[in-house]
């Protein structure tokens, strides 16, 4: 039987068979962060915790923030572990103090907001000096090509790849920066076929069906991904063809 995700899709959820996959294409990212025993991170709208667990196991203590209680309640629910602390809080207004941390992941954040410069701007305060911000968001050409408003309703807006770059280089300077692509899946000649049927009734399905629906293609392709499946490459070709973006960038006050 295959299990809904509690959070609608929007939230990872361990225990939804359905989005598992879609949880290992997230939490791969969290595999770039270079920790530390001396270290403390944030991971900032850090959803249901999937992520910080992960960081938990690399770094001396990881914060979770994110703005639904939902999740904070989930996270502490199934992520017990010593140095992890989950808080109810905004983006916009991040509870900690100025040079807090060394380290900052913000995966799928960014494009949730309609003050983004205020979320960098948050961001940059909390971190360290030559602190190192962990940050990814869709690529508009790939996600929502041709349309004024993303596809996705839970999304404010999309930049496009040189518009994301333009926006992080206003607060940081971009060190890495990565196109995340899944060739098992991406490259499987279904989407010739399904794609231009979903993205002709785009306004007509709901993106929750239209999301599942993808899902379950996915899983048919390939019951169980392998985070050797996932590649994460700073090529520009590779990087211009990826549905997603992630950009390390350091923190130089």
């Amino acid at each position: 039987m295959i299990k809904e995700n509690k959070f609608g899709g929007e939230r990872m959820e361990s225990k939804s068979n359905l989005s598992r996959n879609n949880l290992l294409e997230h939490l791969v990212r969290y595999e770039l962060l270079k920790g530390g025993k001396d270290k403390i991170v944030l991971d900032i709208g850090c959803g249901s915790g999937h992520g910080s667990n992960t960081l938990a196991k690399k770094f001396k203590m990881v914060y979770g923030v994110d703005i639904s209680e939902d999740a904070i309640i989930y996270a502490r629910d199934n992520w017990q572990m010593d140095n992890i602390e989950f808080k109810v809080g905004s983006c916009l207004d991040i509870p900690f103090p100025d040079n807090t941390f060394d380290e900052v992941s913000a995966f799928e954040v960014f494009e949730h907001l309609h003050d983004w410069k205020r979320l960098l701007s948050e961001v940059k305060r909390v971190l360290k000096p030559n602190g190192l911000v962990y940050i990814s968001t869709p690529n508009k050409t790939l996600y929502s090509p041709g349309t004024k408003r993303p596809i996705n309703p839970h999304h404010v807006f999309e930049m496009t790849i040189s518009e994301f770059k333009k926006a992080l280089g206003e607060f940081f300077v971009i060190e890495e920066f990565y196109g995340q692509r899944t060739p098992i899946y991406n490259d499987h000649f279904i989407w010739k076929i399904v794609n231009p049927v979903l993205f002709a009734f785009k306004w007509l399905i709901p993106y929750s069906i239209n999301n599942t629906i993808k899902l379950y293609i996915i899983n048919r392709i390939k019951l169980k991904l392998e985070m050797s499946d996932i590649i994460l490459k700073s090529d520009m070709v590779w990087v211009e063809k990826s549905r997603f973006v992630v950009a390390i960038c350091r923190n130089l006050k």
